[in-house]
């Protein structure tokens, strides 16, 4: 397989004798690929003087391009366009992802333009396309790639195996978080947790929320969106906790819906101790508040209702106007609170 740029202008027509002008048609042909017939349309070039079959070398080469490309996907061996977004991901050229992989040089260029690959490379480049398979096999050929160039794909991989792990704890901690709050939507809880911080700031100069504060200014907007609204802004389910309503997966020794939006980059948190209080303090604050958006302007008027008022209170006096709440009293420790 080699690359052209493009078709000649004219070609020779033996027919003719000379060089001609042509027009091409599509015409479905069995190619003879391994042993295995397959069918492609084929572009063929026609001279426009006598109609004759001609020769161009760039239809010819796409023409095959197309049949070894059925013939990959009918068989799963690995494309063109895979092997260039897999070097991509680690910044490798092709020379460096050949010796990564003990391949000869001139290989990965092969098949990149379009040559079929043996099963067992298409195999080994699909498996390095796994951020740990990639890094295993880099570790085991090191003697294969010069030292500056082993030490920053090592640096690259590195990163890539941290947000790989990352994202992987995240899609853990979402499903915790549907198996909690079935009816969840996550989007609308992001908007609305930034809608918080942003009215916090706005009515009471607050760059941080404490934890408790954060949890039932959640609870309030949330109890607030279905008197209004008659529905949740975004479907929290709450259980009664010592210190009023808290979001489920919550509690201190879960830590599902904290982690969760650190993890996903939506809010920070300090630990710091308290003197006053001789424990622990959880002081939150907002990474990202583009899910704003995500809320409808009624949506947004509630949270800011809620923030205006309540937000400005501090954490014990919270608790006390979550511990006189109707659906709170009548529930009781650990139970799931109805809104």
């Amino acid at each position: 397989m080699y690359e052209l740029k493009k078709p000649k202008e004219r070609l020779f027509c033996e027919q003719c004798g000379k060089l001609v002008g042509y027009k091409t048609i599509k015409k479905k042909e069995n190619y003879n690929v391994k042993n295995y017939p397959i069918e492609v349309e084929r572009t063929i070039a026609i001279c426009e003087e006598c109609g004759a079959e001609l020769l161009e070398p760039y239809y010819e080469n796409e023409n095959l391009k197309a049949a070894y490309r059925k013939y990959a996907e009918l068989n799963n061996l690995v494309l063109p366009e895979e092997i260039k977004e897999i070097r991509s991901k680690y910044n490798v050229s092709q020379t460096l992802f050949a010796l990564i992989l003990g391949l000869g040089e001139a290989t990965i260029q092969r098949y990149e333009m379009g040559s079929l690959p043996t099963k067992v490379n298409s195999d080994l480049i699909k498996r390095v396309s796994e951020p740990i398979e990639f890094y295993k096999i880099l570790k085991s050929n090191k003697d294969n790639i010069p030292d500056i160039e082993y030490k920053r794909i090592l640096g690259n991989i590195q990163r890539i195996l941290k947000e790989f792990e990352n994202k992987l704890e995240v899609q853990e901690l979402e499903k915790i978080l549907y198996i909690k709050h079935p009816e969840i939507d996550i989007e609308k809880m992001k908007g609305l947790i930034a809608g918080l911080f942003y009215y916090s700031n706005k009515y009471h100069h607050k760059d941080f929320l404490y934890k408790t504060v954060f949890f039932k200014l959640l609870w309030l907007v949330e109890k607030e969106s279905k008197k209004s609204l008659g529905r949740q802004i975004a479907n929290l389910k709450f259980i009664h906790y010592n210190y009023g309503p808290i979001p489920k997966g919550a509690k201190n020794e879960e830590g599902v819906l904290l982690d969760y939006l650190i993890k996903t980059n939506l809010i920070r948190m300090n630990i710091d101790f308290s003197k006053k209080f001789l424990q622990e303090t959880y002081k939150i604050g907002l990474v990202d508040q583009a899910p704003l958006r995500n809320l409808t302007d009624e949506e947004r008027k509630i949270v800011e209702k809620i923030v205006k008022k309540y937000g400005g209170l501090s954490a014990r006096k919270l608790v006390e106007v979550s511990h006189n709440d109707v659906a709170y009293k009548s529930s009781n420790y650990d139970e799931e609170i109805v809104i």
